[in-house]
């Protein structure tokens, strides 16, 4: 009981920066994926810590919080179309030759995702029509950057003790 309190405080607290660093994501334009990427690379050690559980309820406590509470709402969705790639990149690492390929195709997807959902909800109609160009940008430096991302993470996550 005691080991689960401890996982559970653990997740909380890194929850809480999460939360922080997400809320002062808006402070500088470039934050917007810094911030993110910040908040990804802080499920590593719940992961480690506490197990895919644990990992899990810290990924949607940080997106809802996220979206709730960080004025970046651009920031808050791409942590919530990536913000759980540390519980599934084990997933991806078990593929074998074709891991890049697929880890690519999940990136552009969710990049490409997350860009149109943004214009939606920011009721940027206009952007809309011309709007291809600058979606192709987008998720060509989405990629670029989460497979940096991906290169940082490492190897998968070591097993709970």
């Amino acid at each position: 009981m005691r080991q689960k309190s401890r996982q559970m405080a653990f997740g909380g607290m890194l929850t809480a920066v999460s939360v922080v660093i997400m809320a002062l994501g808006s402070i500088i334009p470039l934050n917007t994926y810094t911030c993110p990427v910040l908040c990804i690379f802080l499920t590593r050690p719940v992961l480690e810590r506490c197990g895919k559980t644990v990992g899990w309820c810290y990924y949607l406590a940080v997106m809802i919080l996220s979206l709730l509470l960080a004025p970046d709402r651009e920031a808050a969705l791409v942590y919530a179309f990536l913000g759980y790639y540390p519980m599934v990149k084990p997933w991806f690492e078990k593929l074998g030759p074709v891991k890049t390929a697929a880890k690519l195709t999940f990136f552009t997807a969710m990049g490409a995702a997350s860009y149109w959902m943004l214009l939606l909800v920011m009721g940027a109609e206009a952007a809309m029509g011309e709007g291809w160009l600058m979606t192709a940008v987008t998720v060509i430096l989405w990629d670029v950057l989460f497979m940096r991302l991906d290169w940082m993470l490492g190897a998968p996550v070591r097993k709970k003790r």
